[in-house]
């Protein structure tokens, strides 16, 4: 296999920490079509074979059993396999850029892609990544490339963040990989005394700013915005239709068999690790986040909350007008 050939329509979910990649991908991923790096290729990077046994999941037997998902190969946002192929891409301090890739990169990607799809046998490659956009990066390493974007409340993100050990808060904004804040956010910052929640809050805007303005620059067929919220509702319909974005059959029996199997919990409503983000934060810590994310809130339609019912806003500041438009 060449690998500038037989590389069609590489599709990337992509989000910000904490925002619902897996359930999407525990989804999506199944479907017939898709080959993907699994937990094993994270271990081994360089040994593309091992993608073999993820033609496992496929099996008669394991197609309607949630013994898949936990005991067989599965999707994995596989950082190690995307680092041996270029160093930065794990933990960069800014986006990945077009100028970033260079014929070297360019050809180990196609290659590392292009090996996983021919051990899974499959026609089309899907995988997950959190953080920074990398749109451009990988625009020019794959050209036809499509992007799912899936967003979650920024309150409960944030609230999210600040319940795991390896959030970079906890070090600070001179430490964390998110570059420094602009003034204005500083001032936010400073203004709730440098909370942690506040900076949770803060990491969030600055990445899904990032990948709201890389993603308004692509083609309409090549984005599709998910909300989390709406996926843990109706997780059927949200699942076909990004099937359906991609260009594949939602009606195949088999992908149905596999949605069936597939539990989604909702977070925002129900613990699931951690207390949901409405019952465990105070009246105040509700209210500051409702202060520092609201021109976001409102862009994707999420409506203020507070523990008192607070009146809803009805029109967008000029800071949430200047958000670049994404369309589904």
């Amino acid at each position: 296999m060449k690998d500038h050939e037989n590389i069609y329509r590489p599709v990337f979910i992509i989000g910000t920490a904490r925002c619902g990649l897996t359930p999407l991908m525990d989804l999506i991923s199944y479907h017939k079509a898709f080959a993907w790096p699994s937990q094993f290729n994270n271990r081994h990077p360089q040994n593309y074979a091992v993608s073999f046994f993820s033609r496992l999941v496929h099996l008669p037997l394991l197609n309607s059993s949630p013994l898949k998902l936990r005991k067989f190969p599965r999707h994995a946002e596989a950082f190690s396999l995307w680092n041996d192929l270029f160093l930065g891409f794990g933990r960069p301090f800014r986006d990945l850029r077009a100028d970033d890739v260079t014929p070297y990169t360019k050809s180990r990607f196609r290659r590392a892609v292009a090996e996983i799809m021919r051990y899974q046998g499959k026609p089309r490659f899907i995988a997950e990544y959190s953080g920074w956009s990398r749109i451009r990066f990988l625009k020019a390493i794959f050209p036809n490339a499509q992007f799912i974007h899936i967003v979650r409340d920024g309150r409960a993100v944030a609230h999210s963040l600040t319940n795991v050990a390896w959030w970079q808060g906890w070090e600070g904004v001179h430490k964390w990989r998110w570059g420094m804040p602009p003034p204005e956010l500083l001032a936010q910052l400073e203004k709730y005394d440098y909370s942690f929640l506040a900076m949770a809050a803060v990491h969030w805007k600055i990445l899904i700013n990032n990948i709201v303005e890389q993603s308004q620059k692509l083609a309409r067929e090549d984005i599709f915005l998910v909300r989390y919220e709406d996926l843990v509702k109706e997780p059927f319909k949200e699942a076909c239709r990004c099937i359906e974005f991609c260009g594949l059959d939602a009606d195949c029996p088999q992908f149905r068999r596999h949605l069936s199997t597939v539990r989604i919990v909702d977070a925002n409503k129900k613990k699931f690790r951690i207390p949901a983000w409405g019952e465990n934060l105070s009246q105040e810590q509700i209210l500051m986040l409702n202060d520092l994310l609201a021109d976001e809130l409102m862009y994707f339609n999420y409506l203020p909350f507070d523990k008192s019912s607070a009146a809803i806003p009805k029109e967008k500041s000029v800071a949430a007008k200047s958000l670049c438009a994404v369309e589904t």
